[in-house]
Parts: structure tokens; C-alpha cells; sequence
């Protein structure tokens, strides 16, 4: 019976212990501004696929929904590459220790659809779910992309 009592009291202790949410953050700072971004810039179809989880879904501007074997399949088979992209993260938003929606705004340059170089923009949000079991720590479970502009360059400026 102690046994079972000092194992509890262990278990009991590592829930009980405060989560680090500034560390927590930074990291998924890197995650959303850097490693994915590698991850389709360099079509690390097998690094995606442990970043998406299972069960992920990507909607669109339009409301259409892309599953976690679409969007592998996209990857692998389409280059991207946009000129300087960035994502700047404007949110988090916690629902509990291990679940956060993060949310903010992509932008790069690109070329519009007739060709002429504009600055591309969209909004995103992307639930995460610590994963301790994955290299990365965490696991997109969703994504949700809206108001994608792409607005021609100032070119006096």
C-alpha cells in the first residue's frame, strides 16, 4: 500500500506543478513563425505529418475544409516559397494548460494572379494541443484562414 500511495503523491505532484505559459509561448512562437513555415518551404512531408495531428482539418476562406492527408498531399507535390514571408502572432488565446488558439496575420510578396508584384496578407487561427510525446512539444488540430488580400506595391515609396 505505501507504494501505490507514494506513486499517487508523485503523479499528484507533476499535475499539480504551474505550467510555464511565457515559455509556452515562445516556444509556439517559433513553432507558428518558423518551423512550420520550414515545414512547407522545405516539402517536409513526414515533419508535417507529425505536427498535424490526426484528426486535422484546415478551413478556408470559403468555408471549404481541408483533412490532415489533403494538405500532405499539397505539400508534396506544390513548391512554396513566398519573398520574405513573415507571420506575426497577435494572440493567445488558452482554453487550458495543453490547448491554445493562436491567432495572427501572414504577409509577403508575391505576384497577383495577372502577374504584377503586390503584398499578399491573410489572417490565421490554429488550435494546438501539447503533444509531449512529438519532437515538437505541440500539435496543430486546426487551422482557419480568412480575409487573404493580396494588395498591389506602393511603388513611389
Amino acid at each position: 500500500m505505501p507504494m501505490f500511495k507514494s506513486l499517487f503523491m508523485s503523479v499528484a505532484t507533476i499535475c499539480a506543478m504551474p505550467v510555464d505559459r511565457e515559455a509556452d509561448e515562445e516556444k509556439i512562437a517559433t513553432i507558428k513563425s518558423e518551423v512550420w513555415p520550414s515545414l512547407y518551404r522545405n516539402q517536409d512531408v513526414e515533419g508535417l505529418g507529425e505536427f498535424l495531428a490526426p484528426s486535422f482539418v484546415n478551413l478556408g476562406p470559403d468555408g471549404s475544409a481541408e483533412s490532415r492527408e489533403q494538405s500532405l498531399a499539397w505539400v508534396a507535390s506544390h513548391e512554396w516559397n513566398p519573398e520574405n514571408f513573415t507571420y506575426s502572432i497577435e494572440r493567445f488565446d488558452w482554453f487550458s494548460d495543453d490547448l491554445v488558439l493562436v491567432s495572427g496575420k501572414g504577409r509577403s510578396d508575391r505576384t497577383d494572379e495577372t502577374g504584377e508584384p503586390c503584398r499578399h496578407e491573410y489572417f490565421s487561427s490554429n488550435l494546438l494541443r501539447r503533444t509531449p510525446e512529438t519532437d515538437l512539444g505541440w500539435q496543430a488540430l486546426n487551422s482557419h484562414v480568412s480575409g487573404i488580400g493580396c494588395e498591389p506595391e506602393d511603388r513611389d515609396h
